[in-house]
């Protein structure tokens, strides 16, 4: 008894299933005569939309194209912060179109700038290996390490300072050349009073630090030349020192400064900016994922609102008969 009735109750549930199928493919038959029946209604409709819709795309492809000029540049003197808050700055002038201001530091026609974004050039082993701080260096990495996000953390600000070079991308309405947007950009961020001072203070200190290192590489030269012609005038044929020796102290400091003086030859030519361009790239085309597509995109934008449009007025109509209905049997 009891078996007959559980296989009775799994046919009465296989029957509310095929039953419940049977009732969405009619639905789904259902919408799509609907849908022929829309397309028949309306398709003088669609084909003026599909094509007008292709005609404004192909006008939009055809438009003014936007491009990137970017820029690889050492910001000196800790001008960093200064770097990315000019960058903001500028933006937001293009933004609210303050032509004043833009035209007031070289940009002769506002309308070709959009926007000014900075990002640092990320330099892990450069950044452990400062020649200055390569043990904090060096912690802070173990740090980042230990962190799940290391790769956010190199790009953060806060890590951002650390690095030599960043990326700055401007971009523009149309191709241009370095004179229109890039170079009074970079004469702006270098016309800054304080980092101008800042500049010509650090370039003494340079110079200074030089000449000092020069004079002592000099006074070392002339003390091992003096080691060399009395160990000749002794007899001997050939320089013996010892790794403990001060002779061979000499000869590592002397090292040591040359190699510094080839660093501090490099820091001469890249502190005659604040901002500092090491290379620029003109005219980089920025692609989108409309770029060269708005032909389709447009006329596809036109038939779904349509659609849409027409879909809410049928369902609003419904709806009114509905309760018009209902209004009457009462």
């Amino acid at each position: 008894m009891e078996n007959y009735q559980h296989n009775r109750n799994q046919e009465i549930d296989m029957v509310k299933v095929s039953d419940r199928l049977k009732g969405y493919l009619s639905r789904v038959n259902d919408s799509f005569f609907d849908g022929i029946l829309f397309l028949k209604r309306n398709i003088i409709v669609l084909v003026v939309l599909f094509i007008a819709g292709g005609a404004l795309g192909y006008y939009f492809d055809k438009g003014k194209k936007t491009y990137e000029q970017k820029l690889i540049v050492i910001p000196n003197f800790k001008s960093v912060d200064y770097l990315y808050e000019a960058a903001e700055l500028l933006t937001s002038k293009s933004q609210t179109r303050d032509e004043k201001f833009l035209q007031g530091i070289g940009i002769k026609d506002p309308d070709v700038f959009i926007e000014m974004e900075v990002e640092p050039i990320v330099e892990v082993y450069d950044f452990i290996e400062s020649e200055k701080n390569h043990e904090r260096n060096l912690q802070v990495f173990r740090i980042m390490a230990e962190n799940a996000s290391v790769e956010e953390t190199l790009k953060d600000m806060a890590t951002a300072r650390n690095y030599s070079q960043h990326l700055v991308t401007i971009t523009t309405r149309g191709k241009v050349s370095a004179d229109e947007v890039v170079n009074p950009i970079l004469a702006y961020l270098n016309a800054d009073k304080y980092y101008g001072e800042i500049k010509q203070q650090w370039q003494k200190n340079l110079d200074i630090e030089i000449r000092a290192n020069d004079s002592i590489i000099t006074q070392i030269d002339a003390i091992i030349n003096t080691f060399n012609k009395d160990a000749r005038a002794a007899g001997e044929n050939l320089v013996y020192y010892n790794t403990n020796t001060q002779f061979n102290e000499l000869i590592k400091t002397k090292a040591e400064l040359v190699e510094e003086q080839g660093r501090n030859m490099i820091k001469k030519v890249n502190y005659e900016s604040v901002i500092k361009p090491s290379s620029v790239m003109l005219n980089v085309k920025k692609k989108s994922f409309v770029s060269g597509r708005m032909k389709f995109i447009v006329p596809l934008v036109f038939i779904m609102l349509f659609v849409f449009i027409s879909s809410f007025i049928g369902y609003y109509k419904s709806q009114i008969n509905k309760r018009k209905s209902i209004a009457g049997n009462e």
